[in-house]
Formats: structure tokens, C-alpha cells, sequence
């Protein structure tokens, strides 16, 4: 049976302009201020939206984070695998560098702190990101595996975790400047991140 909460909210209109804003938000409260400085006071003081119609929507903070961590960060959202094993890493950099430039890439890499300080309250979303984002990356390896562009045993995994790591380093060591375009530093970045990557691929996993 269902609890007063779910009753609550089956009950109501959703307001799609309205969780927009509330999770864009949410999400940007998460990535300044962790789990532990998060709270439906201030998401909705920031987006604009009352704070009864916000606990009339969502329980409670984790709820709400769950809601907008899946909402407006699914991993690769709108992105494909084309065949072109070169292009479709460099896509993938590209991706992951843009992120991590942004607000977005901060909210993840507390995420995975949190994790690993409350897992009993992330492990669901932490599970959501990793296992999505490997899954789309076992579509891109194992079409290039068919096709002998890179030996069989090739881990979709490490792939995915060289990718996340180095974008993480580089962004961290040599953060934005204000106001910085940072489209040819991003360039630049996937073009030597893609060669490694290539490079260790084709050796095989016993190189």
C-alpha cells in the first residue's frame, strides 16, 4: 500500500516548469555544499518555488536529490555510439571534460564522496551512474571488438575509469579561469587523452 507521501504527490498536478527549476537547482546546492549542507530550505529559497509546495512534492532531501541527480545528469544523455572508434572516444572526452568544467562535474564528484561516507543513502544513485555509464560504453567496445579494431578482453570498464580519472585530475590541477573559454584547452585535452587511451587498447590487456 502506498504511504501518505506517495498519496500526497499522486494527488497533485505535477508542474514540469516547476521540478525543472527545483532539481537544476538542487543539483547546484549539491555540488557547493554536499549532502550534509543540503536542504529543501534553501533549494527552494534559491529556485524561486515555496517551500510547501516543494515538501508537498518531495518527502525529503534525499528524495529530492535522487529525483534530480537522475533528472539532470543521466550518464550520456543523448549520446551514441557511430562506429568510428576514434570519433566516438573522442565524443565521449569530450562529454566527460565538458562536465567536469561545470557545475554538473562537481555534483558528481561529491557524489562519489558521499558514497562512500552515507552508502547506505547513495547507493542506488551511485549504482545508477556507474552501471549506466559502463553499459554505454560495453556498446562502444564490444561493436569494436566485431569489427578487430581492438582485441577481445578489451575492459569497458577501464576505459570508463581512465576517462572519468584523468578528466578529473586535469580539471582539478588547472581549474577555469573566470569567464575562460575553454574550448581548445578541452580540445586539446581529448586529443591526448584519446591517443592514450587508443594506444593502451591496442596493446591488448597483456600489455
Amino acid at each position: 500500500m502506498a504511504d501518505s507521501g506517495e498519496v500526497r504527490r499522486r494527488g497533485r498536478p505535477r508542474d514540469p516548469d516547476m521540478e525543472a527549476r527545483v532539481y537544476s537547482v538542487a543539483v547546484l546546492v549539491f555540488a557547493e555544499k554536499g549532502w550534509a549542507g543540503f536542504t529543501l530550505d534553501e533549494v527552494a529559497r534559491r529556485s524561486g518555488v515555496g517551500k510547501a509546495s516543494v515538501y508537498l512534492r518531495w518527502r525529503d532531501k534525499r528524495e529530492l536529490l535522487l529525483a534530480a541527480m537522475g533528472d539532470r545528469l543521466e550518464p550520456f544523455q543523448g549520446w551514441t555510439h557511430t562506429g568510428d572508434l576514434r570519433e566516438d572516444l573522442k565524443a565521449m572526452a569530450r562529454y566527460v571534460f565538458q562536465m567536469y568544467w561545470g557545475w554538473a562535474g562537481l555534483a558528481v564528484m561529491r557524489l562519489w564522496l558521499d558514497a562512500r561516507t552515507y552508502p547506505d543513502l547513495f547507493a542506488d544513485l551511485r549504482d545508477f551512474y556507474l552501471f549506466g555509464s559502463v553499459r554505454m560504453v560495453e556498446a562502444m567496445i564490444g561493436a569494436a571488438v566485431a569489427r578487430g579494431e581492438l582485441p577481445e578482453g578489451t575492459e569497458p570498464a577501464l576505459v570508463l575509469g581512465t576517462m572519468f580519472g584523468v578528466a578529473t585530475v586535469q580539471v582539478s590541477l588547472a581549474p577555469p579561469a573566470p569567464g575562460e573559454d575553454v574550448t581548445a584547452r578541452t580540445e586539446e585535452y581529448v586529443e591526448a587523452l584519446v591517443d592514450m587511451v587508443l594506444t593502451g587498447l591496442r596493446r591488448g590487456p597483456a600489455g
